[in-house]
């Protein structure tokens, strides 16, 4: 693989590093690589241009909470203005790197993504430029380079930054190098893709925020139908009950249209119910057994898609399936969480992005109020953010030639960032290239919700595949999820088939064991 670095950073590299020994390239074998004794002191003196390293520790006896637990050498520092990043270097790599991605608003480094260090990855993170626990956007007011840090720079400068700090370390640059993000990790990944991809070989895109300025609008719709204003948070129109009884229902209508019954719906595009089918409370007072109008009308807001002022589709509207998890539409479209409503001004997960993204990225006004917005104006304001925020653009051209390799993945019940939207990329990359599959493929999780939970198998091998697509040629047509219970025992597998196969009972076996479906045409 090629050493991608900016001319500055190369030329720096060229004149501060000799050329490896042939002893110090043949240590650790074909599949591993030591480190250099006494390497980890040698990299405080390395000097790159408009990089700064903070620390660089040689940690021999990691600490317990320590994420990365074999020696390796740990380097901090800053790309540019604000770019945070930590680099771990073990002292046995196998010459892959890995970097893991940011969710929401980002502002905080993906510790988790250091674990790969303990597989032998050189493992890296960022906090894409500022400093924050991902909820809030307020370090974006009218700061420019910021919103493009976390846009795409970000990133992009921090895996050049590790790539040459890799080839510093061990005298060779990575072999491999993947990128896995989730949610806004998973916009950071196309992103990768699209802009810059000579960075990585495999990218795992989960749930994708590609839309990034579409999704804000929708949450705006959703905020405006079951929060008309700002003084009606603590009081939800959408309560739990109503959820509960919605959800019933949704199941009782649609669970055994796939031929089996396991409060999954394994393709909601197959489901045809009507929010009208359930009863109407008596005297609209409402009760666990009815819906009244109000909750009749926000939650067919929700279901429906977002248009524009023509009735064009924007984005499109929830998906069934999942409505009465914690984790689904309470969290994210319909709840009322006290403390969030404290320190954002929001009443849900839906609420706070897009209060934070309309004040903080689109409008640069802290006093924006959704409730008096005209959202069908909202299309051509966020015509700048579009510009450098959506990961959209379906020729993936670049990216193939080279030979990367990408994986979709998206939860069938996701409450946060709708698959339907996930489906409607990967077409337009396919209509583009009707050989995509060869470099790009999608699978849908069935009762999945936003990157995890739910009642479906939500824990798939997507790292071990990408790698096995990458350097073995193995293209993944069926991967197996598990779902687990709180002591970690599997409770359910189930195929993940490449788009556009689906997961099929046989007719025979266990419904809960992944053995008992094939992978077939919709």
């Amino acid at each position: 693989m090629r050493l991608t670095v900016t001319p500055l950073i190369g030329l720096a590299l060229t004149a501060a590093l000799a050329a490896p020994s042939a002893a110090q390239q043949a240590q650790g074998g074909a599949d591993t690589l030591r480190a250099p004794a006494g390497g980890c002191t040698g990299l405080r003196a390395l000097r790159l241009p408009d990089v700064r390293l903070t620390a660089v520790d040689d940690v021999r006896a990691p600490s317990r909470d320590d994420d990365a637990r074999v020696p390796h050498c740990r380097v901090a520092g800053v790309v540019g203005k604000a770019i945070r990043f930590v680099v771990v270097l073990p002292d046995a790599w196998t010459g892959r790197l890995y970097m893991g991605g940011n969710g929401g608003f980002a502002g905080s480094l993906n510790r988790g993504a250091l674990a790969t260090a303990n597989q032998g990855y050189v493992a890296v993170t960022t906090d894409t430029g500022h400093d924050d626990d991902g909820g809030s956007a307020r370090w974006a007011l009218n700061d420019v380079e910021r919103q493009l840090d976390y846009a795409y720079v970000g990133v992009h400068r921090t895996v050049e930054v590790a790539k040459v700090l890799a080839k510093a370390y061990y005298g060779v640059e990575p072999r491999y190098a993947y990128f896995a993000g989730c949610s806004n990790g998973g916009r950071q990944a196309l992103m990768e893709v699209q802009r810059y991809p000579d960075d990585f070989d495999g990218v795992i895109a989960g749930a994708p925020a590609a839309q990034f300025t579409r999704i804000g609008i929708s949450f705006v719709k959703n905020l405006q139908a079951t929060y008309p204003t700002p003084r009606t948070f603590r009081t939800p129109v959408v309560t739990q009950a109503s959820l509960d009884l919605l959800s019933r229902k949704v199941l009782d209508a649609c669970d055994a249209i796939d031929g089996v019954t396991d409060g999954v719906i394994d393709d909601p595009r197959d489901c045809h119910f009507a929010v009208a089918s359930i009863k109407a409370c008596p005297s609209d007072r409402a009760a666990p057994d009815c819906l009244t109008r109000a909750q009749r009308a926000a939650i067919v807001t929700i279901y429906a898609p977002t248009t524009d002022a023509r009735g064009a589709v924007i984005y499109p509207g929830q998906p069934f399936g999942g409505e009465a998890f914690a984790e689904g539409w309470p969290a994210w479209i319909t709840g009322s969480d006290t403390a969030l409503i404290r320190s954002l001004g929001a009443p849900n997960a839906q609420a706070m992005f897009a209060i934070q993204g309309a004040r903080y990225l689109t409008f640069g006004d802290s006093t924006w109020d959704y409730s008096r917005y005209d959202r069908a104006r909202m299309l051509a304001d966020t015509r700048r953010t579009a510009s450098f925020l959506d990961a959209v653009d379906p020729d993936l051209s670049r990216f193939a030639a080279r030979k990367g390799k990408l994986l979709l993945y998206h939860g069938w019940a996701d409450p946060a960032l709708n698959p339907l939207a996930t489906i409607d990329y990967y077409d337009q990359v396919r209509a583009r290239d009707p050989a995509a599959p060869d470099y790009a493929r999608l699978f849908l999780m069935p009762g999945v919700l936003h990157c995890a939970g739910g009642a479906g198998p939500d824990q798939a091998p997507w790292l071990r595949t990408v790698v096995d697509w990458v350097e073995h040629g193995r293209a993944p047509e069926r991967i197996v999820a598990v779902k687990r219970d709180t002591t970690g025992r599997v409770t359910r597998s189930r195929p993940l088939c490449a788009y556009p196969q689906r997961a099929v009972y046989t007719g025979s076996g266990s419904t809960d064991a992944e053995a008992s479906f094939a992978c077939r045409a919709r």
